[in-house]
C-alpha cells in the first residue's frame, strides 16, 4: 500500500471540486503537457531522443525549435494533438503561440522564455498567469502565479508551518504549496524505516497535544500496516491529514495541511 499526494482537506471537510469549463480543461491539458516536457527538456534536451525529434518533424515542426525553445515546440505539438484547439498564430523568434478553443472561441497566448525557464499565459481579457522553473532533475520546481493565487510544486523552499508536526529524522520530498484568497494549503511526502504504528502514534499524540481533534484509522494487509491520522483545530481553522503505508523500503508517509485566515 503506497501513498500519493492528494489535495489537502480544508477545516470543516473537503472543499467542493471547482467546476471548470471545457475550454479551461483543454487549455490546462495543453499546459500540463508543456510543463511536463519542459521539466525534462530543461534538465537535458538529449533525453528527448532522436525518435521524439523525428516525430516532431513528421508533425510539421522543426526539431531545431525543440532544442531552442522546447516549451514552444511542445505547445505546438499539444495543440496539434487536440481536436478541439487550433493555432491562431505563432512566432518562433518571439517565443509565442496563440491558441483558440474551437468549442468556446476563447483565445489564450503563451510566451516561452527558455533562458529564464519561464512561461506567461495571457487570456483574451488580458489576465496573466506566469510559470517559472528552477533547478533541474530531482531538484526541479515550478511556481505559478495568477489571478487565483500562487502555487508551488517540486523542491519548494517554503517551510512547513510550525503548527504541523514534523516526524523526527524525516526529509520532506515532493513538496506542494498553494495560496488562494484566504486559504493556504500544502503537502509533502517522506519515507522512514520506522514501523507504521510508530508514525501513527507520533502524529496522533502530537496533534492532540497541540489542541487538534484527532481521529485515526489503521489497516493490515498481509502484514503490511497502513493508516490515516486526521486532525482539525476549528478555533484556528487548521487541518492536518497524514496517510501512510508500508512498502519494502520502509513506511511511506504523505502529509497534507491547510489553514484559513
Amino acid at each position: 500500500m503506497s501513498s500519493t499526494p492528494s489535495s489537502p482537506q480544508t477545516p470543516g471537510g473537503a472543499p467542493p471540486a471547482p467546476q471548470k469549463s471545457s475550454g479551461a480543461k483543454i487549455i490546462l491539458w495543453i499546459v500540463g503537457i508543456v510543463v511536463g516536457l519542459i521539466l525534462i527538456s530543461f534538465a537535458s534536451c538529449a533525453v528527448l531522443g532522436f525518435y521524439a525529434m523525428h516525430k516532431a518533424k513528421q508533425a510539421g515542426f522543426d526539431s531545431d525549435l525543440m532544442k531552442k525553445n522546447p516549451g514552444l515546440a511542445t505547445a505546438k505539438m499539444a495543440v496539434a494533438m487536440s481536436p478541439d484547439t487550433e493555432i491562431v498564430s505563432s512566432d518562433d523568434n518571439a517565443g509565442t503561440i496563440t491558441v483558440r478553443d474551437k468549442k468556446t472561441g476563447k483565445v489564450v497566448t503563451m510566451k516561452f522564455d527558455p533562458q529564464k525557464k519561464a512561461m506567461v499565459i495571457t487570456d483574451e481579457n488580458g489576465k496573466t498567469t506566469s510559470m517559472t522553473m528552477t533547478g533541474e532533475g530531482a531538484n526541479a520546481s515550478m511556481e505559478m502565479k495568477g489571478p487565483e493565487g500562487t502555487m508551488k510544486i517540486g523542491n519548494s523552499s517554503d517551510k512547513t508551518p510550525d503548527w504541523v508536526p514534523v516526524y523526527p529524522g524525516s526529509s520532506p520530498q515532493g513538496t506542494f504549496s498553494a495560496s488562494s484568497g484566504s486559504e493556504q494549503t500544502g503537502s509533502y511526502t517522506f519515507v522512514t524505516k520506522d514501523p507504521a504504528n510508530k508514525v501513527i502514534s507520533f502524529y496522533g499524540d502530537s496533534l492532540k497535544s497541540a489542541g487538534f481533534a484527532v481521529s485515526n484509522m489503521t489497516s493490515n494487509s498481509d502484514g503490511k500496516v497502513g493508516g490515516m491520522v486526521s486532525g482539525e483545530d476549528k478555533a484556528n481553522k487548521r487541518a492536518v491529514m497524514v496517510s501512510l503505508g508500508t512498502e519494502d523500503d520502509g513506511t511511506h508517509v504523505n502529509v497534507t495541511f491547510s489553514i484559513k485566515q
